[in-house]
This record gives structure tokens, C-alpha cells and sequence, in this order.
């Protein structure tokens, strides 16, 4: 009888090990460790302050850790040159909890600048991204809009826009329902599932929205006590052996707050 074939460990494409990070004597993280893999939606949700969106901002340099490992697609971030984090600025797009919108510029500008950014020249071709990126966010057409003529929920949808324009690999959500009524929380989970689907992008989702949290998750992260204390399936954190957990998805821990944004 033939041997089987061994099965090969599904390696993670981003991965924190032993990260520490300080801001002065606010510790925030002591021996952080996480994988996220290919094509899955990983959502970290913890209280205020825990670090959440600390978390996304270390992974494309937008802040240092103070010690350990992160790596992307097998690079190490930490230390990185410009030009490798300009690259892996090009595969890891962040929509940002306010959107991050230039008001003095138009939606069609907005959504150009990471395009500039990253060499687009063709002005031809930008003008057809910026089309096709709206489309696949479910606006009209609001090219030549500002920010302070968009409600809340299309200032998000054109801040996703702006982040799937340069075709990432992976995209980062900092608390992207906040403030949002719940038709536009419901559009909004709508399309971070359908560009998982239909972008085959890998998506790490920061919130304090249980219910979007159930929605659009395949696994969840629990920040507590300055690290990643449990990962699992959403369903599974209902029942969780860590009774903090256990309260904070039911909600009656009295911690679900909005974070700090350190």
C-alpha cells in the first residue's frame, strides 16, 4: 500500500511574533502573535485602548514595534527599506475609520492619488479605474463630487473605492461601520463580503460592531490583556472558556466603548 501524501501546513501570508509596542509608559502590546492566511476575513475586536487599530498601522509601517516579528508575503516589515514598504503599500490597501477623504479634492482625485502614488501616468486609464472601482462599490456617478456633499455611508464606500483601486492583495478595515445607520452598516458588511468574493482579497477587520462581526468574519481575534488571548470561528467565542470573551460578544461586559485610535 502506497504511503500517504503528507499534507502540507497552509503557511500564513501575514504573521505578528513577539511583538511589543509602547507609546511612553502605555504598554499596548507584550508578546502579540497572530496569523492571518490567504483569502479569509479575520476580524480583532478587544475594549478600548487594547490596541486594535495599533495593530493594522504596525503591519504597513505606519507606526513601529518596539520589538519582535512581522512579516508579509515572507518579508520581513520591520525592517524594511522605502522602497520594499512603498511595494507592500501597493498589495496591503487600509480604509481608514473616517475614510480619510482630501476634502479639496474631487471623488475622481481622491481615488487617483494612491494610482499616482504608485506610477499610474495614463490619465486615460486612471479616469476608467476610478469608473470601475465605483461601480464595484455601488455608486453612480459622483466623479466630480466633493467629500462634504457625500453622507457617511458613500465618504466609506469611496474610501473603499480609493483602497481596491490599486488591486491590493489585502485590505484593512479600521472600524469601517462607525457612525453609520444600519442600512449603510449592512451595505458596507455587503461589500467586504463580496470583495472577498469576488476579489479573492484577504480582509483584517477591526470593530466593536458584534453584528457586523458575525456577518463578515471567518475567524475572530480576542485583544486582552496586552495580546491576541483567543482565535477562533465567530460561533465559537459564544462559548469560549475565557469569560471575558463570552461577555464582550453578548455584550454585558460593559467594555464595548469605541476604541481610542491610539
Amino acid at each position: 500500500m502506497a504511503e500517504p501524501t503528507p499534507v502540507t501546513p497552509v503557511e500564513p501570508i501575514i504573521s505578528f511574533k513577539g511583538v511589543n509596542k509602547a507609546f511612553g509608559s502605555n504598554v499596548i502590546f507584550e508578546g502579540l502573535n497572530l496569523d492571518i492566511y490567504r483569502g479569509e476575513t479575520l476580524t480583532i475586536i478587544g475594549g478600548s485602548g487594547t490596541g486594535k487599530s495599533v495593530t493594522l498601522k504596525m503591519l504597513i509601517r505606519l507606526l513601529r514595534a518596539d520589538e519582535g516579528s512581522i512579516t508579509a508575503f515572507g518579508e520581513e516589515v520591520t525592517t524594511m527599506k522605502p522602497k520594499a514598504l512603498l511595494a507592500l503599500r501597493r498589495r496591503i490597501a487600509m480604509l481608514f475609520q473616517g475614510a480619510a477623504l482630501f476634502d479639496s479634492l474631487t471623488v475622481a482625485q481622491n481615488i487617483k492619488y494612491p494610482l499616482i502614488e504608485h506610477g499610474w501616468k495614463d490619465e486615460d486609464k486612471m479616469t476608467a479605474r476610478v469608473r470601475e472601482v465605483l461601480d464595484q462599490v455601488g455608486l453612480g456617478k459622483i466623479e466630480d463630487q466633493k467629500p462634504a456633499s457625500l453622507s457617511g455611508g458613500m465618504k466609506k464606500r469611496v474610501g473603499l473605492a480609493r483602497a481596491i483601486a490599486i488591486k491590493p492583495d489585502v485590505i484593512l478595515y479600521d472600524e469601517p461601520t462607525t457612525g453609520l445607520d444600519p442600512i449603510n452598516v449592512r451595505r458596507i458588511n455587503g461589500l467586504i463580503r463580496h470583495l472577498q468574493e469576488s476579489l479573492g482579497v484577504t480582509s483584517i477587520v477591526v470593530t466593536h460592531d458584534m453584528d457586523s462581526c458575525f456577518t463578515v468574519t471567518d475567524r475572530l481575534a480576542f485583544l486582552y490583556n496586552k495580546r491576541i488571548e483567543w482565535v477562533g470561528p465567530p460561533e465559537a467565542a459564544r462559548e469560549a472558556p475565557l469569560e471575558i470573551l463570552r461577555e464582550f460578544v453578548k455584550g454585558g461586559s460593559g467594555i464595548l466603548e469605541d476604541d481610542l485610535y491610539i
